[in-house]
């Protein structure tokens, strides 16, 4: 056998060990517990759960996990429509809890919320929270004759808390949907024109009116937003209001 020959055999022999051991170690059995703890709560604005948007566009919950580190990478959770927020697959352990990215005034350091979850178990972290904008129905929805939708609202802005300072209005917009998900990231935009600009129009009853007639014979969710000229730039709601348009 020659040299080469020889050193080519032990270099095959060390891949098969490598291998071996390899598949040795992946066919043991993984001892690590499913992630199985509960984080839930809701975001308040002083009359109630805050009405926003659903889905990844909306407010989130950043999650720091202390447990290892006190520079964690961040998780983030969504919200609900309605407010509230759960995720049902989190490993136990130390959390540092924050809501972030929303149409609110940055809560204090104070305000931030530390939670031990458990194995198994459900903890709750709440939040109240002071909104941009203040936005209520003066006249719901209701469809004209040639199947339009008109509504009539107001919004005011809020005193800022302590050490924050208020942002400039921007803009408000309607909101209409076939399904109750609506808002920014789910709404017709074909019978919707432009936002239009919010300044001079606070404290004011703004009439405001589709731009198209409603297409189909159905139910329609409605609801107007109005944001101020933050970093995120997210509208901040009225309630969800309904109307049925006849064939």
């Amino acid at each position: 056998m020659d040299f080469k020959t020889s050193v080519m055999k032990k270099i095959l022999y060390s891949l098969l060990c490598v291998a071996a051991i390899v598949s040795s170690g992946a066919c043991k059995k993984d001892n690590y517990a499913l992630p199985d703890a509960t984080l839930e709560g809701s975001l308040n604005d002083g009359k109630g759960s805050m009405q926003l948007e659903q889905g990844g566009g909306s407010v989130r919950i950043k999650l720091d996990e202390l447990s290892w580190s006190a520079t964690p990478i961040p998780m983030f959770l969504n919200f609900r429509q309605d407010g509230s927020y759960i995720n049902t697959k989190l490993f136990p352990g130390q959390y540092r809890v924050t809501p972030v990215e929303g149409p609110f005034y940055p809560i204090d350091s104070a305000d931030i919320k530390i939670v031990d979850l458990r194995s198994g178990g459900s903890t709750r972290a709440d939040f109240n929270v002071v909104p941009y904008v203040n936005v209520e129905w003066v006249t719901p929805p209701s469809v004209t004759a040639d199947k339009k939708v008109t509504a009539t609202f107001r919004f005011t802005r809020t005193t800022p808390p302590p050490g924050k300072t208020q942002p400039a209005l921007l803009d408000y917009q309607m909101f209409i949907s076939t399904t109750q998900y609506v808002g920014n990231n789910n709404w017709d935009n074909t019978v919707i024109g432009a936002a239009q600009a919010a300044p001079g129009k606070e404290a004011t009853d703004v009439v405001i009116k589709s731009t198209a007639p409603m297409k189909y014979a159905t139910t329609y969710y409605i609801r107007v937003g109005v944001r101020v000229n933050d970093s995120f730039k997210k509208y901040n709601y009225t309630t969800i209001s309904t109307v049925t348009v006849a064939p």
